[in-house]
């Protein structure tokens, strides 16, 4: 982008980066050995534990999670520290009833197996009627059902957890059961749903939680799929005739790699000097994974624009807070004391779960995320339950978006319109620091400059980024669902289809 907003640029060098993060970080070695000798600085405001976060996911990776306890998070070493009385609290807080209450579209069947078999086998591969294993009716609460679905080719089952509503059933949660060692983590994503249910998942006799199974015969089940994904035809938007061939030409080469795929991608683009746009399935809804975190960000820095927030505000986790998967707060109990721009940086360069439910709970919980993903042209983007390690059985009932929508959302950071230029600065200078994935950089050339979000769950491979350095800078979402188990297959693709865009973005061969 040459000559339109912007709110940053390329003279800075990744390696000047790093040498700038080594320093800034000196002040934090400092004050940690303070602390450690017992000279702790007095903390700076601190505010009320806030309301709970409420539900479910995301399967970042991380490190193996020590055995916590039930239904509170990791095991606490230390007693939960005790809070200074706050000076003034932080606005926005949810309550437990208003978090992670967006609903899925009502279901139209009579039977929870019915419902559960037309919504999976519309969207996963492969799967059919004798794949739907056992339904089983909640003795706690009537309403509630689950049912086990066993997708061809998995090693585990499906979980999806059913309540009927004014006559029909509708999918509330899902889950892939595959961490029978550590049920703490489905636990931490399942809140609503009643507790033999949760209970059943991983016992031989599921009747010894006491729920009751109900007898399903495939023949009396609905008929559906099998699972359809629009052709990855190349659209392009608005393309001015200068660049329309190189376009054209890095569309072939995008869809001849979402063909070759194993699973299903879509790609979108946005030039962020011209406002046009191309890619190949722009519009599919996808699992969000970690991605979804560039919306809670900016919800965050909307928040500190408007005076509502500081970075310097302090907080507590809570037990609802915590989720297993990527970054280190999952093993610190609840309680644990940071400010505003420590969750921030977690969240952003660590991918830290812990750190993201609770920024998302103290801008005021989803539904608030979700108004400024909207806000931002991001209509079909939903964070639907807190960000986790696990995985629903289909975007529907999961955190969810579409390449269009990231790439608006990406696009509308360094155009500086997703908050000040100020906080939009800071917002690209966090991506540029991301230590985990940077999928969509390898490859490139020197003189690239990425500032990127990544995410990945089970078979889920994603990466938006914003690119500069090219001589049209662009920002780019890479999505991806079904695919292969193997990471390294997902990051291959993306590079593909990361090093296709650059080329489209040169003028020169």
């Amino acid at each position: 982008m040459r000559d339109g907003p912007r709110v940053f640029r390329a003279s800075r060098r990744r390696h000047r980066r790093r040498w700038m993060v080594a320093v800034a970080m000196l002040p934090i070695l400092v004050v940690g050995a303070l602390y450690a000798l017992g000279y702790a600085p007095e903390m700076p405001r601190q505010v009320p534990d806030l309301a709970s976060l409420g539900e479910p996911t995301d399967r970042e990776a991380g490190p193996p999670a020590p055995d916590p306890t039930p239904d509170a998070g990791p095991a606490r070493k230390d007693p939960v520290p005790e809070e200074p009385p706050p000076e003034e609290s932080l606005p926005g807080e949810a309550s437990p009833a208003e978090s992670y209450t967006e609903e899925p579209e009502p279901g139209t069947e009579d039977s929870a197996s019915a419902a559960a078999y037309r919504l999976v086998a519309s969207e996963v591969p492969e799967v059919g009627r004798e794949d739907v294993l056992g339904t089983y009716r909640s003795a706690d609460d009537p309403s509630w059902a689950s049912v086990r679905v066993g997708a061809p080719g998995e090693r585990v089952d499906f979980v999806l957890f059913m309540q009927q509503v004014d006559g029909s059933w509708r999918a509330q949660r899902s889950i892939l059961a595959d961490e029978p060692d550590r049920p703490e983590n489905e636990r931490a994503v399942l809140s609503g749903v009643p507790e033999d249910l949760v209970s059943a998942v991983y016992l031989d006799d599921p009747a010894e939680a006491g729920v009751q199974e109900e007898a399903v015969e495939p023949r009396d089940l609905p008929e559906a799929g099998p699972a359809e994904f629009p052709p990855p035809e190349p659209v392009s938007e608005s393309v001015p005739d200068g660049a329309r061939e190189r376009v054209e030409g890095a569309l072939e080469e995008l869809r001849g790699v979402v063909e070759e795929y194993d699973g299903v991608a879509g790609v979108y683009v946005r030039d962020l000097e011209g406002g046009w746009g191309y890619g190949v399935r722009p519009g599919e809804e996808f699992f969000s994974a970690s991605v979804i975190k560039v919306p809670i960000m900016t919800a965050v820095y909307r928040k500190v624009d408007s005076g509502e927030l500081s970075l310097e505000d302090g907080f507590v986790t809570t037990p609802e807070d915590w989720a297993a998967g990527a970054g280190t707060l999952q093993y610190e109990p609840p309680g644990t004391y940071h400010t505003v721009e420590e969750y921030l940086r977690m969240m952003m360069t660590q991918s830290d779960n812990v750190a993201t439910n609770a920024l998302t709970r103290i801008v005021g919980g989803p539904g608030h995320v979700n108004d400024v993903a909207r806000d931002l042209g991001a209509g079909d983007t939903v964070l639907y339950w807190k960000v986790a390690s696990e995985r629903g059985v289909v975007p529907s009932v999961d955190n969810r978006t579409t390449p269009r929508d990231m790439a608006a959302m990406m696009e509308s950071i360094p155009r500086g319109e997703a908050a000040s230029a100020e906080s939009c600065r800071e917002m690209v200078s966090l991506m540029r620091e991301n230590e985990v994935e940077q999928w969509s950089e390898e490859g490139l050339p020197e003189e690239a400059e990425v500032a990127n979000k990544a995410g990945w769950l089970y078979k889920v491979y994603n990466d938006v980024a914003i690119v500069e350095g090219a001589d049209r800078d662009y920002a780019l979402a890479i999505l991806t669902k079904h695919g292969s188990k193997d990471p390294e297959k997902g990051k291959e693709s993306i590079e593909e289809l990361s090093r296709a865009v650059w080329q489209a973005q040169n003028d020169g061969p």
